[in-house]
């Protein structure tokens, strides 16, 4: 199987980011407690947080991606890294190991 490096570079940041973020967002006990909390204020489920919190991310890429807009927050990379970090969070709020 081909190596990529490419690849490898973006999940290790994927894994930086979720540490620095996870710090400011979640209880020590429980990396999913900030997206049990935001689900039972919203009175839904934790998937359709993260659906949500995903939609929120791909609308903002549409908008940047099609209207020609510089970002002026945060880049466009760092965007599809978010989206990538919930999506990996989602898997694994789920997975039974």
């Amino acid at each position: 199987m081909a190596s990529n490096p490419k690849f490898d570079a973006v999940l290790a940041a994927m894994a930086e980011i979720h540490q620095k973020k996870n710090h400011d967002y979640a209880k020590d006990s429980n990396p999913y407690s900030n997206f049990e909390g935001a689900a039972a204020t919203a009175g839904c489920s934790v998937d359709t947080v993260f659906m949500v919190l995903m939609g929120i991310k791909m609308e903002r890429l549409r908008e940047l991606l099609t209207s020609g807009k510089d970002a002026q927050n945060e880049s466009v990379q760092d965007s599809r890294m978010d989206l990538a970090v919930y999506a990996a969070l989602w898997a694994s709020y789920h997975t039974t190991i």
